[in-house]
């Protein structure tokens, strides 16, 4: 996690922890709470708007390193995300399960770059490039969608005071854009047609269009 992202957290905890007094005025009960899930570390304040539905705003954020394997391709890269939540939560026994719908702001996506899995040659779409004529493989995944639709469900603790905890499972519905760039060979019809072939095949594998959240964490009650 960069030092920005760890200074953007430090700043949004205490905010949040001062938020049920701040808001807590105009609902029926508000709580903060903070966790991990499949977005991120996060921090998030929910409002009660009745017995049976409450609203949840979040931020969630992370950053770490890993690979994905087309047949011949190795891609290593880096997976980031900085993302805002915005819920509607529905109580249908008025207590702590909740069916959640709403939307994710923000980015998901990795920068990855390719190398040959073995011997030093590429495979494109079944004919064989050397390293040397390809150059150097980079490619970006992300979703294409900067608001993307949620849907889920989970349990957070409601009524009383002290803390709680919460807990999710849910999906982000978005469409996944991939780029796949070489330095060598410009020029070739060829290899740029086999090219795109590879690109859709790391499109296949790294398919990001329903991204499934699970999460938990505690929350705290004044």
């Amino acid at each position: 996690m960069t030092k920005n992202k760890l200074a953007a957290l430090a700043l949004a905890l205490p905010a949040a922890l001062l938020a049920p007094a701040a808001i807590a005025a105009p609902f029926e009960d508000v709580s903060v709470g903070a966790g991990v899930s499949t977005l991120g570390y996060g921090v998030d304040v929910n409002a009660s708007l009745s017995k049976r539905f409450s609203a949840t705003v979040g931020y969630s954020t992370f950053q770490f390193d890993g690979d994905e394997t087309t047949d011949e391709v190795r891609y290593d890269g880096e997976l980031k995300s900085d993302n805002a939540r915005v819920l509607l939560n529905w109580h249908p026994f008025a207590g702590g399960l909740q069916l959640s719908v709403g939307a994710v702001v923000g980015d998901i996506k990795a920068a990855v770059t390719g190398t040959p899995r073995a011997g030093g040659v590429y495979e494109f779409n079944g004919t064989e490039y050397s390293a040397e004529d390809v150059g150097s493989l980079q490619g970006r995944v992300e979703l294409k969608d900067k608001v993307a639709p949620y849907a889920g469900i989970g349990y957070r603790s409601r009524g009383g005071s002290g803390l709680g905890f919460y807990s999710e499972l849910g999906v982000v519905a978005a469409k996944t854009s991939v780029e796949l760039v070489a330095t060598g060979l410009a020029g070739d019809s060829q290899f740029a047609a086999d090219l795109e072939a590879e690109r859709r095949d790391l499109e296949d594998s790294v398919d990001l269009s329903l991204y499934p959240v699970l999460g938990a964490g505690l929350v705290y009650r004044s």
